[in-house]
């Protein structure tokens, strides 16, 4: 018989834990939806340091990612929030992802033209592009 409540135990405690995981990655997914509405692919496809560059703006800055927020240094702010970064102008932009083949040395002290030059020459490639309509 104890074998029996042993088991039995182990199965509910294994059952119990799967759901408030998926309940946990559900929430999660909600918040991400929340706060990045349109730009959540961006959050999904983007890894620590890779380059973002918004085409409206002429403006780029490399990617620093956690478990719920993506965040972009530029040459102009240490921090700053996706959403801020892809809407200065307006809610229409041209947003493109770029992952370095190579580590860059640097790249916070490059301009746009430094930029356009590592896409010329093929030494970033392009991961996601993303523009609203």
């Amino acid at each position: 018989m104890k074998k029996i409540l042993k088991y039995g135990v182990i199965t509910l405690a294994v059952v119990i834990i799967t759901i408030v995981g998926f309940i946990g990655f559900g929430l999660r997914s909600m918040e991400i939806e929340d706060q990045y509405g349109d730009y959540q692919m961006i959050y999904y496809k983007s890894k620590d340091g890779d380059i973002i560059v918004n085409e409206e703006t002429s403006e780029f800055g490399i990617v620093s990612k956690n478990w719920k927020r993506l965040n972009i240094r530029t040459k102009e702010n240490n921090s700053i929030d996706l959403y801020t970064f892809v809407s200065k102008v307006s809610y229409y932009a041209n947003i493109k992802i770029y992952r370095p083949k190579t580590a860059i040395e640097e790249i916070a002290q490059m301009d746009f033209p430094d930029i356009q030059n590592l896409i010329e020459k093929e030494k970033i490639e392009l991961i996601l592009e993303h523009q609203n309509e």
